[in-house]
């Protein structure tokens, strides 16, 4: 991540700019939200999104789509070392996480991050899903959210990325879910509480687009046979 916590450098704007129309053209992205209230709602509000994770380019749609609200997105750092996209993903709202090791060094950038009124994008299930099942979604995002109280933003990322012609990527953006962690309640207990809460309603808004939208193959018919896409 270039600069300090949620401030981002000049040449950075500009190449988040960039992404941002890329994936506008490639994608032609429907942004959806749950209450037609919620785009201004959010506007301004500090908050975590979190949302399911099926393939790479997740992160920069997010990042291109949520643009209004400028969230710093969760990337694994390994993405940094690669060649050719490392140093555009630093310039880009990005803070990396390690997976492979004890990282606290994440949580610490990105709880300044929301207490100096930014927002997070995290994809809690910490890799892609790729035995086309919704994975278990990991506690970092909810205990952010329960430290600092502000609210976790479910968000179901929907489509195949077909690009120009093909099927338009959807995001369906849910109601916020408050975060108040009782004060004789460890934050840890609560966060595991809070995300099992986003992870069913992540869940709940991807049934929404498959019975609007139908099935577009990302998940296993077993595994979202409870929805009716009719």
């Amino acid at each position: 991540m270039a600069g300090s916590p949620g401030k981002q450098s000049l040449w950075g704007r500009f190449w988040q700019m960039l992404i941002t129309w890329t994936v506008y053209f490639l994608f032609r992205p429907k942004i959806i939200y749950a209450n037609k209230t919620l785009k201004k709602r959010l506007k301004g509000l500090p908050c975590v999104y979190v949302a399911n994770h099926t393939h790479h380019f997740d992160g920069a749609f997010c990042g291109a789509v949520l643009w209004r609200y400028k969230p710093w997105v969760l990337v694994k750092r390994s993405w940094y070392e690669k060649k050719r996209t490392g140093k555009f993903i630093a310039w880009c709202r990005t803070v990396p996480i390690s997976l492979d090791e004890p990282d606290g060094e994440w949580f610490e950038i990105s709880e300044r991050i929301v207490k100096n009124g930014g927002s997070l994008m995290i994809f809690p299930e910490g890799g892609l899903s790729r035995d086309g099942r919704l994975g278990e979604f990991k506690p970092g995002a909810a205990l952010i959210s329960a430290k600092t109280g502000v609210p976790i933003v479910p968000c179901a990322v929907y489509g195949t990325y077909s690009s120009v012609f093909g099927m338009r990527q959807k995001i369906l953006i849910g109601e916020p879910i408050e975060s108040r962690c009782p004060e004789d309640m460890r934050h840890s207990k609560y966060a595991r509480q809070l995300i099992e809460k986003s992870r069913g309603e992540v869940w709940q808004l991807y049934g929404s687009l498959l019975r609007r939208f139908g099935d577009c193959g990302t998940y296993l018919p077993e595994e979202t046979a409870g929805f009716n896409s009719k």
